[in-house]
């Protein structure tokens, strides 16, 4: 039976995340959106009582995209009501950002990643006797009135999924249950290539435009981060090898993959870090599922850009540094087993070419330190966004504090010279 959403019978509650994030609802966003989904999940469901709103994140924890909890309390034919939600990501609401996040063909890139390529990759696997799946079902409305681009998804919180704390950072079990994960996401994206086509050419970037248009952002926290260079130690001396790097060093986010033959190819997630993995635990604690959500930057190159991201920005720092060789050659382990049970027939990677390429590719940790670790990093705070982060001026003193960050700081002390060790900052 189709819903009953006039004004006057559903009431519609336009609520605040508890942590306190304020919400817009557009006037488009209604039960009738939904309407397909509920007849799915609730068959011969009578009306929806009640559609609520909420911020599906607290402030600081998604910045290029809007994401959205809809909670729904809906009458079923014996007059039993129940609850039930879903997840969607709409369109930030400056028109800056808006028309950065269609420049980047953030919305196209992930609906093709979910509806094209995670349902092949999963069959592959279960062809080959293993049972996957990579993150939750993306839901698809027939509706055709809706004029801006979205992404509804079911809500994984039923189901027990939660995000592990992103300033904590993640401990040997959950960081190898990701590095397991990951190898089969990758596997199965080589033997796509063999098996089907190349990938779409949009995911030859993360943000899929060939216009460099953060130039001025770019160059407004590599000041940030020279001007606390004395907060990480002994680091000063970095200082002028750090400002010739990102006067020169192209945009990481934006650069073009070569798509060397010679070269081991995937597709990465792309901003796989500790908000965009979800685990699912039994009651004694341990892990039964882990999902990857977020596929918006993902792009197609070799592996190194996924383990250098997930790596450097979401382990404890007990364990980031001193077992990163660890989890390099249990990553590559785990990718052999899957490349072999998918019966690849390219040439297999050997550890060392994994770790060749994760130096020829190290100009992701200048990106990743500055980027992104200072948002895992940094303590809770409103003015943290997109809008604040991303602005050349109006978002110094924003800047500034999250790079002297306590958090960042620890962090920094111990990382900054392992990266410049490694020749990181080196052109």
């Amino acid at each position: 039976m189709a819903p009953n959403s006039s004004e006057d019978s559903t009431e519609v509650d336009q609520a605040n995340h508890s942590k306190g994030a304020s919400v817009h609802k557009p006037d488009w966003l209604n039960p009738e959106l939904f309407h397909e989904f509920l007849e799915k999940d609730l068959p011969n469901y009578v009306k929806v009582n009640k559609f609520e709103v909420n911020s599906a994140v607290a402030p600081g924890e998604n910045f290029l995209t809007v994401m959205m909890r809809i909670t729904m309390e809906v009458e079923m034919p014996d007059s039993n009501v129940e609850s039930i939600s879903y997840m969607l990501k709409v369109n930030p609401r400056t028109e800056e950002m808006q028309y950065l996040v269609g420049d980047w063909h953030l919305f196209e890139k992930e609906q093709m990643v979910y509806t094209k390529y995670l349902p092949k990759f999963e069959e592959m696997l279960q062809n080959a006797g293993t049972s996957v799946k990579f993150g939750p079902q993306l839901l698809m409305p027939s509706c055709k009135d809706i004029k801006e681009a979205i992404v509804i998804l079911e809500d994984l919180r039923p189901k027990g999924f939660i995000n592990v704390s992103r300033r904590l950072g993640l401990d040997m079990q959950h960081t190898e249950a990701v590095l397991r994960k990951l190898a089969q996401f990758h596997a199965a994206s080589a033997q796509y290539v063999q098996e089907e086509e190349e990938f779409s050419h949009l995911f030859d970037r993360c943000l899929a435009s060939e216009q460099d248009n953060v130039v001025a952002y770019r160059h407004s926290i590599g000041r940030a981060l020279r001007a606390n260079l004395a907060l990480y130690g002994d680091a000063q001396y970095l200082e002028e090898k750090l400002k010739t790097y990102v006067d020169n060093q192209f945009e990481a986010y934006l650069l073009k993959t070569e798509r060397n033959p010679e070269e081991f190819h995937v597709l990465n997630h792309g901003d796989l870090w500790v908000n965009n993995i979800m685990f699912q635990h039994n009651e004694a604690g341990s892990i039964n599922e882990t999902y990857f959500i977020d596929y918006q930057m993902s792009r197609y190159g070799p592996p190194a850009h996924d383990l250098l991201y997930f790596l450097i920005s979401s382990t404890h720092m007990e364990i980031k540094l001193k077992e990163f060789d660890y989890f390099i050659a249990f990553y590559h382990k785990h990718l052999s087993e899957n490349l072999k049970l998918l019966g690849y027939q390219g040439k297999i990677p050997k550890l060392r070419d994994i770790h060749i390429s994760l130096f020829k590719h190290g100009y992701w940790a200048y990106a990743i330190i500055t980027n992104l670790l200072t948002i895992v990093l940094c303590d809770p705070r409103e003015d943290v966004n997109i809008d604040h982060v991303l602005s050349a001026n109006d978002g110094d003193d924003v800047r500034m504090a999250m790079f002297s960050s306590q958090g960042y700081v620890d962090c920094m002390r111990e990382l900054l010279p392992w990266l410049d060790n490694r020749g990181a900052f080196e052109l």
